[in-house]
């Protein structure tokens, strides 16, 4: 594929960034050689979800070069009600994906496509499956349809089982380029300069969060209340952080994005512990994240940060919340 050819592609799909992911499911398509379910996986807000439905467009699209965004089937697509498409998830983040929707999604499945060449089923934040619901699907992974493409969405393979895993083709999503998301909101978002330098500073490389923000105050606001309760949490002993727990949100779908924050800070702090060159994500924070860095050192760092990470996985395997915090508190080092 030359550089022109490459440059046309990245432009036909409305994703911004994984250009290396967009150039290999086009090729997949234009060669034929699709496989029968993919997992894409990346962090919250990175745009598993939009590649997912970008792709799914591409599947079905009847104009010259997919996905055209034009024809019938786009546009429907893009309004989420294309005959051929199914969209399942959870609900509300951090609830779970039952049993009963991979049945009724196997039933679709079985069906002849009506109006394109593949039914195309997208399975969003598949990490919150319960194992009933995971087990099902994977007897419609081990028996593939020819003219059925299924798509799991995930913030993390590490939630699901390892026979679903090796059945899926893996596309891992990475942080994108500060510039590419200071780009976007400049030229898609109508950001200001210093909007658009902030909020891909604090993004961290997720263009869905830096959306997100740019378009709703509620968002920064919560980031700056997560980081009170996380610096408020260690300056504590172990009452005092239990009674922290006690004061943070019950819903997992506001607990779950406060934790996503805590995750960025302490990948600051292990960054500067380990006197990593590396841009840190929470830069109006940087004298306090370079005093808890030194204080505590990488080891520790790189402990809370795994603490984290497993209490964000725990969560979205419907585990205790309460107990789940009360153990984070704990793995977290005191000052």
């Amino acid at each position: 594929m030359s550089d022109s050819t490459l440059a046309s592609v990245r432009q036909q799909w409305p994703v911004i960034g994984h250009e290396w992911a967009i150039e290999h499911l086009d090729r997949a398509l234009k060669h034929n050689r699709m496989r029968h379910a993919y997992l894409i996986t990346g962090p919250g807000h990175i745009g598993k979800t939009t590649l997912a439905r970008s792709f799914a467009s591409a599947l079905v699209c009847t104009g010259e070069n997919a996905p055209c965004g034009e024809c019938r089937a786009c546009r429907l697509i893009a309004r989420g009600s294309h005959p051929d498409l199914t969209i399942i998830d959870s609900g509300e983040k951090g609830s779970v994906l039952k049993i009963e929707q991979v049945r009724e999604l196997q039933q679709v499945l079985s069906l002849r496509p009506y109006e394109a060449r593949y039914r195309v089923a997208i399975l969003r934040r598949f990490h919150e499956a319960n194992p009933a619901a995971a087990n099902a699907l994977l007897k419609t992974l081990e028996e593939p349809t020819r003219d059925v493409v299924i798509i799991l969405t995930a913030d993390s393979a590490d939630a699901l089982l390892p026979t679903i895993i090796s059945r899926c083709q893996p596309i891992h999503l990475r942080p994108l380029p500060l510039q590419t998301v200071r780009d976007a909101l400049l030229d898609q978002y109508g950001a200001t300069p210093e909007q658009a330098e902030m909020l891909a500073r604090l993004s961290g490389g997720r263009i869905g969060w830096a959306i997100a923000a740019l378009q709703d105050p509620a968002e920064m606001e919560m980031r700056q209340q997560a980081v009170e309760w996380l610096e408020q949490a260690l300056q504590g002993k172990r009452r005092e952080r239990f009674k922290l727990v006690e004061a943070l949100p019950g819903d997992k779908g506001e607990l779950l994005p406060l934790l996503d924050v805590w995750q960025g800070y302490w990948r600051d702090v292990l960054l500067l512990a380990n006197g990593s060159s590396a841009p840190i994500t929470n830069y109006d924070h940087a004298e306090r994240l370079s005093v808890l860095a030194k204080a505590v050192g990488p080891d520790a760092a790189y402990q809370a940060l795994d603490a984290t990470c497993h209490t964000i996985v725990a969560l979205g395997q419907n585990g205790n919340t309460r107990l789940a915090l009360e153990v984070l508190m704990l793995d977290y080092p005191t000052l």
